[in-house]
């Protein structure tokens, strides 16, 4: 009888062993082609985690997945789900705190494409309040620091009145089309460095801040 018990216990583990090997190897794969940048397939296999029973509603999963969408430009999906793995409850500090802070990078990084002045204001600011959060955790936080005075800046520079303005014309001008300054925004791409994930050794960097290193300094 203790045999058959063994065995009918081997037996019912079975399936479930099988789906956590799938979903090791589905993981090892997203973050293989998430590490050789191709985040098209890395966004299709963190899909497929996300969407697993065992995931569903899973901090790290969005987190990840979100990691693949801005790396693509894809900030408002990826804006969204660092909002869900920064919420509290069920998630750890170090991974609300770094999705916080990725969330004020896509914030910005929506607001630099934004072509609405009173959108950019917005974004812009609600950018702000996320470095500001990242840096009442952790005020040392250097990365936070340069973001938020980076996005600060920008913000006063598209807040402060265009000379030659005047009345309503000057309230209601539009911004430039890419922006407002092709420079900040060159700033602002360099600095808007993501956290690493909990569950990925390294985000790959993109344009010049990938050549240097982990380290965003300060250029303005």
């Amino acid at each position: 009888m203790i045999l058959l018990h063994t065995l009918l216990l081997v037996f019912a583990l079975a399936p479930s062993m099988q789906e956590m090997l799938g979903e090791y190897r589905l993981q090892l794969k997203a973050d293989a082609l998430y590490e050789h940048r191709a985040y098209i397939g890395a966004e299709s296999a963190f899909r497929q985690i996300a969407a697993l029973p065992a995931q569903k509603g899973s901090a790290s999963a969005s987190f990840n997945l979100a990691c693949a969408l801005y790396m693509q430009g894809k900030y408002p999906e990826s804006a969204t789900l660092f909002s869900h793995s920064a919420k509290p409850g069920g998630t750890r500090q170090e991974i609300r705190v770094k999705a916080i802070f990725n969330e004020g990078n896509a914030l910005a990084m929506r607001a630099v494409g934004s072509n609405q002045k009173a959108e950019k204001q917005l974004l812009f600011r609600q950018s702000l309040n996320r470095f500001k959060a990242v840096l009442l955790t952790d005020p040392d936080e250097n990365d936070a620091k340069i973001n938020y005075e980076i996005v600060r800046r920008y913000l006063d520079e598209l807040e402060r009145p265009r000379q030659g303005a005047s009345g309503p014309e000057k309230e209601n001008a539009p911004p430039p089309p890419s922006g407002i300054s092709q420079e900040t925004a060159e700033r602002l791409l360099e600095n808007a460095r993501l956290e690493e994930s909990a569950l990925m050794q390294h985000i790959p960097r993109t344009g010049r801040s990938a050549a240097q290193g982990g380290k965003n300094n300060q250029d303005w």
